[in-house]
């Protein structure tokens, strides 16, 4: 990648001296210098992603010169298109700049905070370099409902987002860490947003009394899961992300509140189908949206790779209160990440009074119950395509999802967040160390899963708890 900056920066410099006179600039340019750049071109063609960045960086550097016409900017412009010519020619895909999904992921987790630190990054790329870290979870929108950078010059229908800008420029950080063959993938937190909650109330989750947004212990707010508006405000997030150059959108909060008052709730928009099914009328919700999220992103963009959170208790029963099903999630996404942090785990999980003292037990038998359950719901699914009929999620109700042309789901799909941090609020805890991380990814193994996630809030991790390529 030095020769691709030496051509930029020497690209750039030509622009920045453009008043010198014609003289001075054939001194500086080398009559062999377009025999140079097809040298270029020739070592690099078969790494797709650099041409259509340079490509893309010769685009962003002649709008900058378009409007001069001087005698040197005319022959920076002719070295762009003399560039772009031969490029042209060797790029397959023009616009597409994502990397494939590597067959292993295996991701650390930073905030929008802690992009704005070049220790940080910095850390990150030593990271890609000398362990097996080889991706890296992004916030596009968190919890508050903002998003991580600018987004203004993308369509929305009724609801736009609103910045914080803590990402200043999301396509060049892309495109840097995508040079460095880095995964990138964005997460976008759906239902639990406080922005939107507050701005459009409307969409929200309301009191029993049916007017006042609800709130749970902490003041978090929560939008309503059936309201069809803010299904399409994700999906135009996601489209905007995508186009930015993301690899794959996670979405996280898919779900219903966990904590809080639950009784006192009122939904404006899944009401309804909740009355017909006490019992599973918010996970029915639920498979609604991610059916309808999947087709409308994968219809416009089919080759997106899109994943989803769920709480880890879910790889071995379902969640009724917050509405997550296992198999409703997999048939949706590409991607299932549950958090099976020891942590959340409750006293006397497996008969340990501290299950976050016992990371491989604990996600070992979360990942035997999620590998059991994808073993028959391909069971199932093969049953449905031979009598031509719909899936049925535990007899309960017909999955949304059209399983006619679904190919049985590999175990692989499952791809656990890992635990980085010590559960101080654990009664008997024990400081997480490299011991217990090792632990957690020795359980991942040994399901015969390679993918994980690893989430630490602050984005601190240590190099030496990872192991060297």
């Amino acid at each position: 990648m030095k020769k691709i900056l030496l051509v930029l920066i020497f690209l750039c410099f030509s622009l920045t001296t453009y008043a010198l006179n014609t003289d001075s600039w054939e001194k500086k340019v080398e009559k062999n210098y377009f025999e140079r750049i097809n040298i270029f071109i020739e070592s690099i063609k078969e790494n797709q992603l650099r041409l259509k960045i340079v490509n893309r960086r010769l685009e962003a550097l002649w709008e900058k010169i378009n409007h001069i016409y001087t005698q040197e900017a005319k022959k920076v412009k002719e070295m762009i298109s003399h560039f772009q010519e031969k490029l042209g020619k060797e790029i397959e895909e023009p616009g597409t700049f994502h990397l494939d999904t590597p067959e292993a992921v295996k991701s650390l987790y930073y905030t929008s905070f802690a992009w704005g630190s070049s220790t940080r990054i910095n850390t990150l790329l030593n990271f890609v370099e000398n362990s097996e870290i080889n991706s890296v979870t992004i916030d596009i929108k968190e919890v508050d409902g903002y998003v991580a950078f600018d987004m203004s010059g993308y369509e929305f229908s009724t609801i736009q987002p609103k910045s914080n800008n803590r990402i200043k420029d999301v396509r060049t950080l892309i495109e840097n860490l995508h040079e460095k063959g880095i995964y990138v993938i964005g997460r976008i937190t759906v239902f639990k947003d406080k922005l939107l909650a507050e701005t459009r109330p409307d969409l929200a989750i309301k009191w029993s009394d049916g007017k006042n947004v609800w709130y749970d212990y902490k003041w978090n707010k929560y939008l309503d899961p059936y309201s069809k508006e803010v299904w399409d405000y994700t999906v135009e997030i996601s489209k905007a992300a995508y186009d930015l150059w993301f690899d794959e959108i996670n979405f996280d909060y898919v779900r219903f509140p966990s904590d809080g008052a639950i009784s006192n709730t009122y939904y404006p928009f899944s009401k309804e189908i909740e009355s017909e099914n006490k019992k599973w009328g918010k996970i029915m919700v639920l498979d609604k949206f991610s059916s309808y999220i999947s087709s409308q992103l994968k219809s416009e963009y089919p080759n997106i790779v899109l994943s989803a959170d769920i709480f880890g208790l879910v790889t071995r029963s379902d969640l009724f209160r917050i509405g997550q099903n296992l198999e409703s999630f997999l048939l949706s996404f590409d991607y299932i990440w549950p958090m099976v942090y020891p942590s959340h785990y409750w006293v006397g999980t497996l008969g340990y009074q501290v299950p976050d003292n016992y990371p491989y037990a604990i996600i070992q038998n979360a990942l035997y119950h999620s590998n059991k359950r994808i073993d028959a719901l391909n069971v199932q699914i093969q049953e449905a395509q031979e009598n031509n009929e719909k899936l049925r999620i535990k007899d309960a109700f017909f999955a949304d999802k059209d399983i006619s042309d679904i190919d049985s789901i590999p175990k692989t799909r499952i791809r656990p967040w890992l635990q980085w941090f010590s559960c101080t609020w654990c009664k008997g805890y024990t400081p997480y160390n490299r011991e217990k991380f090792r632990e957690q990814i020795r359980a991942v193994e040994g399901a015969w899963l390679t993918s994980w996630w690893v989430w630490n809030s602050g984005s601190r991790y240590y190099l030496d708890w990872y192991n060297n390529e």
